[in-house]
């Protein structure tokens, strides 16, 4: 395929040639076409890379005395090269012999330019020409684009996931502990446990005392009560003054084993309990338990 292309150029090259040739030539018999139409087309490079310029080169040879030139129609599009700028378009003419020589540049920026295997091959539109001739005919002649190669900038093999060497290891050291986690998680369950129970303990404590404070609020209240009333009867007939010492009696039972005592003895008596023992038993109950 590339000595294709490469023939392509030379027959091109060889054209454009023979008109320079002919502008140099004197004689206008020098000048004389071999056919009353010839198209060329061309790359120059014949491969390129992908978003590389490449410039097209479309060559016409005219017999003036064959054809008007002036009706000349010319289809060169160069699809799927993206154009860049204007073509450049030239004329000559020797003697019976003109020459249209179209200069195209383009680059290869779409899909079609690319391909798996790096490598694409671009097939262009042919060239189409139609002149008329001087009896009202019409003659068409066609150039066929040589293939463009277009070799793409990242192959398969830059795909490839790479496993680059490394200057040092980056696995983690392996952890060190002054205490081993599992023998650490064992003592924080110890330590949770311990924490537990002292506030059970706490809290159990709490409630006794709270019990035993509403207890002692309660006695205080009653045996106060019965102070009062036993101070009451000291100027009060027999019988208040033994319930009043009944009463204080059995308040101090359990508290005061000795007061008690005392207090029921005198309560309980054959001989009626005095006025002047009342009042010194009182007193000392309120000297020892209700302060």
């Amino acid at each position: 395929m590339r000595r294709i292309a490469i023939a392509g150029l030379v027959v091109a090259a060889a054209a454009v040639a023979g008109v320079l040739l002919l502008g140099r030539s004197a004689s206008p018999r020098a000048a004389a076409p071999t056919a009353p139409l010839i198209v060329r087309a061309a790359f120059e490079p014949p491969a390129v890379q992908f978003g590389d310029v490449v410039t097209a080169h479309v060559v016409v040879l005219l017999d003036r005395g064959s054809v008007r030139p002036g009706t000349l129609k010319l289809s060169d599009d160069i699809a799927p090269l993206t154009q860049i700028g204007v073509p450049r378009t030239t004329w000559l003419t020797r003697g019976r012999l003109t020459a249209l020589s179209v200069e195209l540049k383009g680059a290869c920026l779409t899909s079609p330019c690319v391909s798996r295997t790096g490598e694409a091959a671009l097939h262009l539109p042919r060239v189409t020409v139609a002149v008329s001739t001087h009896d009202g005919r019409v003659l068409r002649a066609q150039a066929v684009w040589p293939v463009l190669r277009i070799d793409g900038r990242v192959t398969a093999a830059d795909l490839v996931p790479a496993r680059p060497p490394l200057r040092a290891d980056t696995a983690p050291p392996t952890p060190s502990y002054r205490i081993a986690p599992s023998t650490l998680a064992l003592l924080l369950d110890v330590l949770a446990a311990l924490l537990v129970a002292a506030g059970v303990a706490l809290a159990t404590y709490q409630l006794v005392l709270l019990e035993r404070r509403r207890g002692r609020a309660v006695g205080g209240g009653e045996l106060e009560l019965a102070i009062r009333l036993a101070r009451q009867a000291e100027s009060r007939p027999e019988p208040d003054r033994r319930r009043a010492l009944g009463l204080l009696a059995r308040l101090l039972d359990g508290r005061e084993g000795r007061l008690a005592g005392a207090a029921s003895d005198l309560a309980w008596s054959r001989r009626k309990p005095e006025t002047e023992a009342v009042s010194e038993l009182v007193g000392e109950i309120e000297r020892d338990v209700a302060s």
